[in-house]
Order: structure tokens, then sequence, then C-alpha cells
């Protein structure tokens, strides 16, 4: 019995630890760009503009129609004379095909809507892939984060356990345990706070990716992987701030659309639609045997729509709504011109700053390690106790960890960076 029990749990052991998904940041996206459900939303918007637009050109088809009759004579007055009195087979045939300006102006307005449709769908994956790279570099300062809680939690027990030492030797006061023991406590809450926010934001790289809750996930990398070349900005001053952000894209193409919807409009009001119809109607005619047609005809009609030339009519009210929509968006895209360019040279004195200041962490780090190793060798030598060798460690160890936290900022900058010049993600130097 012992023994199955044993087998049922390594078993489950390792159905656990065969369900675990293994993550880097490219198949993080590539998973998050496959499966999200509102990316796939996007996608079915931008397919059904394209049948669509396809299918536009079925305006240009002439309209077909045919039927089938059977008719008998009624009076209500007079007797029907025997000779007429039978049952007439028929049938009907008409065709109309009707041609205007308006049937092309729409097919061009079909066009630009799936056209629009295409960008807004470039922009939601640009906007998921953006998400979802700086949720992973997030994830790996905040797993940084709680690994150091822990760590803290560590050098506080062990300052307690010193403390309590020293109180048994009448060498420290009650006070000076209950403040040991008060720190472990916030080390250990602080802990719990840095583990909670790190699950929290799994939860949503998993929502991004459509992973299950249950499943456990592990992020490969860390942000000590990632460094940037310098000197990308005088690059980036000269080459860079010309491109056009996702944004402008979109509201250029939302003017161009409703600029063919104004074409469209007024066509649709104002030019004359040509109508060609033909119809034919034969009925057979039992007494001579024969099918004859008398109602036949072809027509060709130029109509026109007087009523839209009122100036209170509906369709100049549509023209001028459409007027100022395209007024509205070219000033909103003026605006996001120049929000372009403030956004572009903000990012690059963000980065030349984050720049600057990780050579200063740098140096940071290279002075609490020698500092650590003088420690240590004085520690060795009972010069210095283990809690001035433990508060030393410590501070190497929040020094890397504001390096990390300055490599996350850099980071940032260039994903916002690559977003805002419209460039893919990683285009700009980063070596691992």
């Amino acid at each position: 019995m012992k023994i199955k029990i044993v087998f049922c749990l390594c078993a489950l052991i390792a159905s656990n630890a065969w369900a675990q998904i293994t993550l880097d940041i490219d198949s993080a996206v590539s998973q998050a760009l496959e499966n999200n459900l509102s990316l796939r939303r996007s996608e079915m918007d931008t397919l059904s503009a394209k049948r669509k637009y396809d299918r536009s050109w079925n305006s240009l088809i002439p309209s077909l129609s045919a039927g089938a009759m059977v008719a008998h004579p009624t009076s209500i007055t007079d007797p029907i004379p025997e000779a007429a009195d039978i049952w007439t087979p028929g049938f009907s045939l008409s065709a109309s095909f009707s041609l205007s300006p308006a049937i092309f102006a729409n097919i061009n307005q079909t066009k630009q809507e799936y056209e629009a449709g295409r960008i807004n769908y470039a922009a939601a994956r640009q906007e998921l892939e953006f998400q979802v790279r700086r949720l992973y570099y997030q994830l790996l300062l905040l797993k940084a984060n709680a690994e150091l809680a822990d760590l803290n939690i560590e050098s506080a027990q062990s300052r307690y356990e010193q403390t309590v030492s020293l109180q048994r030797a009448g060498r420290a006061s009650n006070l000076d345990e209950l403040s040991a023991r008060l720190d472990v406590q916030t080390q250990q809450a602080n802990s719990q706070n840095a583990w909670s926010v790190y699950n929290n934001a799994l939860d949503s790289l998993k929502y991004l990716l459509l992973i299950p809750m249950e499943e456990s996930i592990v992020l490969q990398g860390g942000l000590q992987n990632y460094t940037v070349s310098n000197g990308i900005t005088d690059d980036l001053n000269t080459s860079g701030v010309s491109n056009e952000s996702m944004q402008m894209s979109v509201l250029r193409q939302s003017i161009t659309t409703i600029e063919a919807q104004r074409k469209a409009a007024r066509l649709r009001s104002y030019a004359p639609a040509l109508t060609l119809s033909w119809n034919a109607a034969p009925l057979y005619i039992d007494q001579v045997g024969e099918w004859r047609d008398s109602s036949g005809q072809f027509s060709i009609a130029l109509s026109f729509k007087l009523d839209n030339y009122l100036p209170w009519s509906s369709a100049k009210e549509q023209l001028d709504s459409l007027n100022d929509a395209i007024t509205n968006q070219q000033s909103l895209l003026t605006e996001s011109a120049i929000n372009h360019q403030n956004t572009v040279q903000k990012l690059l004195r963000d980065i030349a700053r984050s720049q600057d200041t990780i050579e200063t962490l740098h140096l940071n780090i290279t002075l609490a390690e020698e500092t650590l190793r003088m420690y240590t060798e004085s520690y060795r030598s009972g010069a210095v106790d283990l809690q001035t060798l433990n508060s030393t460690r410590d501070n190497l160890r929040t020094a890397q960890n504001r390096l990390l936290s300055e490599q996350f900022n850099l980071l940032s900058a260039i994903l916002e960076l690559e977003k805002e010049l419209n460039i893919p993600f990683g285009s700009i130097a980063l070596e691992m």
C-alpha cells in the first residue's frame, strides 16, 4: 500500500512538472499573437471587410429574374365562353442594369474601409506585442524583487537571532529584541506583497496568451542578460524621428476613408443614374398552339433625385457631417504629428539618461563588491561581526537590484521608442 502511495505521489509530481510551460520573450509574443482573443476579433473584422470589398464588384452585375404562371379567366357578370374556359400557362423574364458614378465610388469606399481594417489590425498586433514584451520584462524585475525580499527575510532573521543572543548575554535590551522581531515580520510582509504582485502580473500574461490560470509558467532569462549598445540615440536622432507612428497611420487612413464616404454620398445624392431594363411575359395560346407576348418591352431611363438639391435635405446634412468629420480627423492628425516628435525626443533623452545611470550603478556594484570582499576578510580575522558582514552583503544585493530596475526602465523606453517609430521590436541594438 505504501509503495502505491509513493508511486502515485511521484506520478503527480512528474505530471505537474510536465505541465509547466517554459517561455522566453519570443515564444511568449508568438503565443500571444496566435491565441489572444481580442486580436482574433480584430482579425475577423479585417477578413469581413476584405470579403465585402472582394464582393463589391457585384453591383456591376445585371439583375435577372424569372417566373412561371398559369392564368384562368374569370367573370362575375357574364358566363365565360367555353372556348375561353381554359388554363393558360406562361412565364416571365426580366433584366435590368443600372449604371452610375456612385457605383464606382461605393466600390472605392469599400476598398478604403478594408484598408482601414488592415491598419487597425496591424495597430492591434503592435499594441499586443508591446504589452507582452513589456510585461515579460516587468515579470523578470518583479521576480528579482521577490527573491530579494526573501533574502531580506533571511538577513532579518539572522539579525534577530544575533540580537536574542546579545540580549541573553545582557548586551542588548528588550527594545532591541522587539525592533529586530518587527523587522523580521516586516520583511515577511514585504515578501508576501512582492510575490503577490508578481503572481498578479503573471496572471495578466496568462490572460494575454490565453493560458489557463492553473498552468505553471517558467520564464527564461533575466534582465541582467539584456544589454543595449551605447550611441543608439545618435543614430536615431538623424534617422528615426521622421518615421510615422501607427496612430498617425490610423488617422491618415481614417481621413482617406471618410473622404471616400463623402465622395460616394455626393455621387449617390447628385449624380444621375442610367437604368436599362427589359422584360417579357409570353403566354401559351391554346387555340393557335403558339406562345405570344404582347407586353414585353425594353426601356432606358435616366433619373435624378431632385429633393437632394434642397439645402435642408438629408443628403446635404450627411455631406456636412462628413466634412466636419474630416476636419476633426485632420486636426487630430496634426496634433498626433506634434506629439510624435515630442515623444520621440523625450524617449531619446530617457534612454540616454538611463544608460548614464546604468554606468553609475555598475560602479556602485563594483564598490559594493569590493566592500564585501574587504569586510569578509575582516570578519575572518575577527575585526567585524557577522551582522556588519550581512549588512554589507545586503547593500550589494540592493545595488544589484537597483541596476535591474534601471535596466527595466531602459528596456521599457526602447520598446516605447520602437512602437512610436513604428519599427519592428528588437530593431534597436539589443544584445543578450
